[in-house]
């Protein structure tokens, strides 16, 4: 089981920040082990972020973006308590989500 996501939400007036940690070794496929073998491509294809069950960015990666990725990002018209979910999906078909709240900051 992977690690789990890790979201910090803060807001300040109807400003909200945003930081996501998406914990995955998103390999390009073209790195080599220590015995000379390619490791296999295994890399996040699409994030959804949702603002209270509604999404609010949708984003496609690909093979250029590095192991464990962290997203920071801020979102207008939010309030403490407001809900934020994530969620991705990689080439392998594997899932992540997680959600959190907003926190006054």
């Amino acid at each position: 089981m992977p690690d789990p996501i890790k979201i910090r939400a803060t807001v300040k007036g109807d400003e909200g920040e945003v930081r996501v940690l998406l914990p995955h070794p998103m390999e390009s496929g073209q790195r080599r082990d220590a015995a000379s073998q390619l490791i296999p491509a295994h890399y996040i294809t699409s994030v959804i972020v949702s603002l209270n069950g509604k999404p609010v960015i949708e984003g496609a990666l690909g093979t250029a973006v590095s192991a464990n990725p962290l997203f920071a990002f801020q979102l207008a018209g939010v309030k403490a308590g407001d809900r934020l979910g994530v969620a991705w999906v990689d080439n392998k078909g594997q899932r992540g989500s997680a959600e959190g709240s907003f926190t006054a900051g």
